[in-house]
Formats: structure tokens, C-alpha cells, sequence
């Protein structure tokens, strides 16, 4: 089985969804980049930022391409922007998009 025979097709109705929950000690990079733009971007204060993250997880859509692999995409990016494949590149059709 491939690519060609399983396409990749973003539909209301369809996607995996799974919540990440960011820390200091299981994904500090993330964390850090969370935190500065909850702070620089979004105006929160460091407290605010850190309690933000501690009780708003990021909700991801997980796609499997055949023959490639595993790959999420930030939920509310798909019914705001074109999806690519990582793996090939390709645009994904999305039929959220309007």
C-alpha cells in the first residue's frame, strides 16, 4: 500500500486528535518558546503565561502518511491555512477550508 492508494484528505468529520501538555521538564525548548510568545505576543505577564500553559493544553491533529510517517498539525491551523505534507511536500485538500 502507498501514498496513492491511502491520499491524505483533511474532512470535517475525520482526524485524530491528541493533547499535548508542555512542562519545563518533558519539553523545555517548546516551553520556553510557549511561555515568550504568551508573554512578547499576547501581552501576559510571566505568571499569566506559565498558568496559561500549565491548564490549556495544545490540541494537535495526527496524520499518518503511508510509507513516511506520523505528523501533527496545530488544530487550529486547519480550518485556517493550506496543509503540506512534511514528509513529500505535497498539499494536503482540505475540505474545511473556505
Amino acid at each position: 500500500m502507498n501514498n496513492e492508494e491511502q491520499p491524505l484528505h483533511i474532512k470535517e468529520e475525520e482526524g485524530d486528535t491528541i493533547e499535548i501538555w508542555l512542562t519545563k521538564e518533558k519539553t523545555p525548548a517548546a516551553y520556553e518558546r510557549k511561555k515568550y510568545e504568551l508573554i512578547h505576543k499576547s501581552g501576559m505577564t510571566e505568571q499569566e503565561a506559565e498558568e496559561h500553559i500549565a491548564h490549556i493544553p495544545i490540541v494537535l491533529e495526527v496524520f499518518y502518511s503511508v510509507d513516511q510517517g506520523l505528523f501533527g498539525v496545530k488544530s487550529e491551523a486547519i480550518a485556517s491555512c493550506k496543509i503540506y505534507n512534511p514528509y513529500s511536500g505535497e498539499e494536503i485538500p482540505n475540505d474545511n477550508l473556505i
